[in-house]
């Protein structure tokens, strides 16, 4: 607060004080130290408010000269020099005009244009996918899946799990397990989501949108046509960028780093077994951390809210009756 303010600050209280408010209860209204005032008034009975002198600023040593800030200024804006680097530039102001200026300064000046960024193939593959805007704020609105190998005991062979994941409630509403690779399957698996969540039952519902990355059984003509066919709509992640489609993997993650994961499988049964028992105690046993140490299906079928009522009802009858117990022991 400068000294101007305090000053007005204080012929207010004073004001007030000629009107019969006590000091203390002027600082509780303004939310002001009584001591503070106490040492405001003391410092303009000493000092008075004249205002410090500004601190005076030096430019730095090593600034740039206006003939150096010109160069950079003709090179960055250079239609011959367009495609060069910020390392390429400084080396051509160092060759060609005998002017040291580190590449930082060129690069400084390209992000005040706002100038600077991915070149070449990596900026049209910037402009040419987006992040996808999607968001869930109930059960089956969005629908995250992807597929991921499963080791067996023969070399170069895999079996594969096909997984839908609801984004809200983290439950797994659809899975299957195959030891082939295709889009087929993949249909097997939205086929038995769709059937488990009641939408074949004629129902007014509307489908949920599918969110995965670009695989090609994910891209695939069948796919396509029958996510268009029932009015399913589409997202793709970016290439080569997990983190637009996190819950997957995340469930993924927590599938393969299991205490009772095998590693291995034998047979396609053998595996389905497995999975069975895994995604039943995922969806109505696993206190989910990203929900509040709520189970998934609890999430899924609109409990969580009573759930977090009725913790915070006994958390705070815990606390009461630990007051109470401590203060009597006291």
């Amino acid at each position: 607060m400068t000294g101007e303010k305090r000053k007005v600050l204080l012929e207010l209280i004073d004001e007030a004080k000629a009107l019969g408010v006590s000091q203390k209860r002027i600082c509780w209204a303004l939310g002001v130290n009584d001591r503070r005032v106490q040492r405001w008034r003391r410092h303009f009975r000493e000092h008075g408010y004249e205002r410090k002198p500004t601190v005076k600023t030096h430019r730095p040593y090593n600034a740039l000269t206006p003939q150096e800030r010109q160069v950079v200024t003709d090179l960055t804006a250079s239609r011959e020099h367009a495609d060069d680097s910020c390392r390429t530039l400084s080396t051509k102001a160092l060759d060609k005009f005998g002017m040291y200026i580190s590449h930082v300064a060129f690069w400084r000046h390209q992000v005040a244009l706002g100038i600077n960024g991915p070149r070449g193939v990596y900026a049209r593959r910037r402009s040419k996918h987006s992040k996808p805007d999607v968001d869930a704020t109930a059960p089956n609105q969005l629908w995250t899946w992807d597929i991921t190998h499963l080791k067996t005991y023969e070399k170069y062979r895999f079996f594969y799990l096909y997984a839908i994941l609801d984004s809200f409630s983290r439950k797994v509403v659809g899975w299957h397990v195959s030891d082939l690779l295709n889009s087929d399957e993949a249909l097997i698996t939205w086929d038995k989501a769709l059937v488990a969540e009641g939408f074949h039952e004629g129902k007014e519902m509307r489908m949920p949108s599918s969110l995965s990355d670009r695989g090609s059984q994910m891209r695939s003509y069948s796919v396509g046509l029958f996510f268009k066919t029932l009015g399913i709509t589409t997202h793709f992640a970016r290439p080569r960028t997990p983190n637009d489609n996190p819950q997957i993997e995340s469930l993924f993650s927590t599938v393969k780093c299991a205490p009772a994961y095998p590693e291995r499988f034998r047979t396609v049964d053998e595996a389905q077994k497995y999975f069975d028992e895994f995604f039943r105690w995922y969806n109505v046993e696993h206190y989910h951390t990203r929900l509040g140490m709520i189970r998934p299906a609890d999430v899924h079928s609109g409990r969580a809210d009573l759930i977090r009522k009725e913790r915070a009802r006994i958390r705070a009858r815990t606390m009461e009756a630990r007051r109470r117990f401590n203060c009597r022991a006291a």
